[in-house]
């Protein structure tokens, strides 16, 4: 177990080391309110010097001239990022949960369709049983509380899937959307296809196609607990995430499905166009206030290792 240090022997630590720390008392109170782990240990890596393998060298070294201020200016650019997605991810969860208990209902209207194994994709039996476990369970943990499951259930006998999917997580949403039949699939994903079309108007036709959508799902779902647990975002690997019919799509050429660059370009597709325009004109606000903040690294390489080409990012405008 490492050794309790005050916030002085911290701040001494970052100086032997080689980074530059302010003496006007900012970074002890910063780290008194944000603490030491989250940002130095959080965000150091981008300013330390590297061996030719690209490790961290022993002792660990900033590169020369590295300012406290750099690091807590990353980690509150990181911040901003999570605010900003949390809040359209929000928005796009709530479309999702009406657009998928709409279909699936007005495709079984009975009550407690949702509930029936033949009403779902009939190749994996296991995980649509396990996708009603989760139905069923999200009912009976509700039962008792006051909200809707328990008047819809004291009042009806069942809870329609449109009044259940509030209780659910964009996770729980992923994988339900996996269990069901093609034909509730393509649907679903063709309801954001012709959405686009009815608000851009373009030349050619987007088709997001069932895989388009779970891949968006899966990005959503990896975001949202992210920000939502206040994680780090701005580097964060997501392995390999389809995106390329999208990307090739809008011309976007220049771009890594493993980054945060995947959620963009799959919000420019499924979210209204008003929310789009927002959350493009908000992104590059953060960029603006933050571009200024770096000098032992620029700025550029932050939005290299977020998969971010600012001239790729103008063509989703």
């Amino acid at each position: 177990m490492k050794e309790f240090k005050t916030f002085n022997q911290q701040l001494t630590i970052l100086r032997s080391r080689g980074m530059v720390v302010p003496t006007d008392g900012r970074p002890k109170r910063f780290l008194e309110q944000e603490n030491y782990y989250n940002v130095i240990n959080g965000y150091k890596d981008l300013f330390l010097c590297k061996d030719g393998q690209g490790n961290a060298i022993v002792p660990e070294t900033y590169l020369p001239n590295t300012n406290f201020n750099e690091l807590k200016a990353l980690f509150l650019f990181d911040r901003e990022l999570r605010f900003l997605f949390l809040k359209y991810l929000l928005i796009f969860e709530n479309s999702f949960k009406t657009v998928l208990s709409h279909e699936f209902s007005k495709k079984y209207p009975k009550a407690n369709s949702y509930l029936e194994i033949a009403n779902y994709r009939d190749d994996d039996p296991k995980g649509v049983l396990k996708q009603i476990s989760i139905l069923t369970n999200t009912i009976h943990d509700n039962v008792g509380k006051q909200g809707a499951i328990k008047h819809y259930i004291e009042e009806h006998g069942s809870v329609p899937l449109w009044v259940l999917v509030n209780y659910l997580t964009i996770g729980n949403l992923s994988y339900l959307y996996s269990a069901l039949k093609d034909s509730e699939k393509n649907i679903i994903a063709k309801y954001y296809s012709d959405k686009y079309a009815k608000q851009y108007k373009p030349t050619s036709t987007l088709r997001i196609s069932s895989e388009d959508m779970e891949s968006a799902l899966k990005i959503f779902n990896l975001v949202r607990n992210q920000c939502a647990h206040d994680e780090r975002l701005f580097n964060s690997d997501y392995k390999n995430i389809r995106v390329s019919n999208i990307a090739n799509y809008f011309g976007i050429t220049n771009y890594n499905n493993r980054r945060i660059i995947v959620a963009i370009l799959y919000f420019k597709a499924v979210l209204n166009k008003s929310y789009y325009k927002k959350i493009h004109s908000e992104l590059h606000e953060i960029f603006d206030r933050y571009k200024n903040e770096f000098q032992t690294v620029s700025f550029n390489d932050i939005l290299n290792i977020m998969g971010i080409d600012l001239r790729e990012l103008e063509k989703l405008k």
